[in-house]
């Protein structure tokens, strides 16, 4: 359906055979492939970005852009098909697949990395910005087993990997997702294709840390069979997210919503009111970007504004004055895939093939990073559980006469049976650790 906005196209200007469309203050670029190459990743600078499209269940046509002039360099040629997942900061190094192997691109030809073991294929996912350290995943013939690997100097590196996921279970699934720029910090995932035994970690600074764990605990409100999927870092390292399959009650209300997790703190933030919100991608300040819905191709970008998912596409009219299916020639942007380490060069397509867009905001910017607002203390009900949103310390529950009926220091995931309390409205009262409050009122029905 074709979107009418209220302001007017600004000027139209041709590169690279492609129209670019500027405003005051951002450029919305659309970026059409001549195979089906799906823009995916961009470097951490912003000036490169990396994609690829599917075909028979392979990953093939693998593509390296130029964020400046917005040249495409195929990296397929006659000895084989190859994909590309990420890009160093100078476009030099491309990682990702050459005939099946795990290789990088560099000097205009792919170079293929050792296997682990019994492998005989693999895929490099994430590079550093350097181009120095390599991550992936390889596969023995028979794909029963997948290995998290690092490559230092195109050298395979010892990992600090425990044997079994949080289940106790043979961790036969391995792969590595992303690396921080400085290398020091590396996400990756126990599992990943076993559900729910999928366990998210990090390597810090050599230590295995599985975060998140409180999730996992009946004891603490959570429940085992919860598991986080779609997992992205934020170039500086700090920032994991993506979306937890988080069950409320089993069979009945179960749903993925998205989550942040900050290493540094060593705490997760689950957005429960976005449910089927996907959240691909996170810059160096924590701000979150992504689509909706998250299990259906044809999507909406949104991404995090002051605590709340809010329309990326509405973002750009509101704030750049940029009429998107004029500048673009799309009916809307789709998906927000990747984003620079300062968040000023945002990556994504319209649907699933070919239909690339670039959005670079220039000295102004209306995308915040996350204040003490961001993802603020509220309260809200799910199911027979009282469900706590934002960095909540301790807070108390009180119905319509002023009574408190529960409350307490909050411990483990903020989650509180409520089935014991009557039909009716409360207020809940929350604090912080900076003794900052805030007040929900929240309505409990059978």
């Amino acid at each position: 359906m074709k979107r009418s906005f209220l302001f007017t196209a600004l000027f139209l200007m041709a590169i690279m055979g492609h129209s670019r469309l500027v405003s005051q203050t951002a450029t919305l670029v659309p970026v059409v492939a001549d195979d089906n190459a799906i823009m995916f990743k961009v470097s951490d600078n912003g000036l490169w970005a990396v994609g690829y499209y599917g075909s028979e269940g392979n990953d093939v046509g693998g593509t390296l852009w130029n964020l400046t002039t917005y040249e495409a360099t195929h990296l397929s040629d006659a000895n084989g098909v190859a994909a590309a997942y990420d890009v160093s900061n100078d476009g030099s190094v491309v990682v990702g697949s050459y005939q099946n192997k795990p290789a990088y691109w560099q000097n205009g030809s792919w170079h293929v990395l050792p296997l682990p073991g019994i492998a005989t294929i693999g895929e490099v996912r994430a590079v550093t910005p350097d181009g120095s350290k390599m991550g992936g995943r390889a596969f023995n013939s028979s794909l029963t087993v997948s290995y998290a690997c690092v490559w230092e100097n195109d050298q395979l590196v010892e990992l600090n990997l425990p044997d079994v996921d949080r289940f106790g279970d043979n961790a036969n699934f391995n792969e590595i997702v992303a690396f921080s720029a400085d290398g020091n910090t590396i996400l990756g995932c126990l599992n990943y294709n076993v559900l729910p035994n999928r366990t998210a970690f990090v390597i810090k600074d050599g230590e295995y840390i599985m975060f998140g764990a409180q999730y996992y605990d009946p004891a603490t409100g959570g429940d085992e069979y919860n598991f986080y999927d779609v997992l992205s870092m934020s170039p500086n390292g700090r920032y994991v997210t993506g979306d937890i399959y988080w069950i409320e009650e089993v069979w009945t209300n179960e749903y993925y919503c998205p989550f942040r997790y900050d290493v540094v703190t060593d705490e997760v933030e689950l957005f429960l009111d976005d449910v089927e919100m996907a959240s691909f991608a996170s810059d160096n300040d924590g701000v979150l970007y992504g689509a909706n819905p998250l299990n259906f191709p044809m999507r909406n970008p949104y991404f995090v504004k002051n605590g709340q998912w809010v329309s990326f596409e509405q973002e750009i009219i509101n704030t750049y004055g940029i009429d998107i299916h004029e500048q673009t020639g799309y009916d809307g942007l789709g998906n927000i895939f990747s984003v620079s380490a300062d968040g000023k060069t945002i990556v994504g397509t319209n649907g699933v093939t070919k239909y690339n867009w670039v959005f670079k905001i220039g000295s102004i910017t209306g995308i915040e990073s996350p204040k003490s607002s961001d993802n603020p203390m509220k309260a809200v009900i799910k199911g027979q559980r009282l469900a706590l949103g934002g960095k909540v310390k301790s807070y108390a529950v009180f119905d319509m006469q002023g009574k408190r009926v529960m409350g307490g220091q909050v411990v483990g995931a903020p989650l509180y049976d409520i089935s014991q309390l009557p039909v009716g409205t409360y207020i809940v009262h929350m604090t912080d650790a900076s003794n900052n409050t805030a007040s929900s009122k929240v309505a409990i029905s059978r």
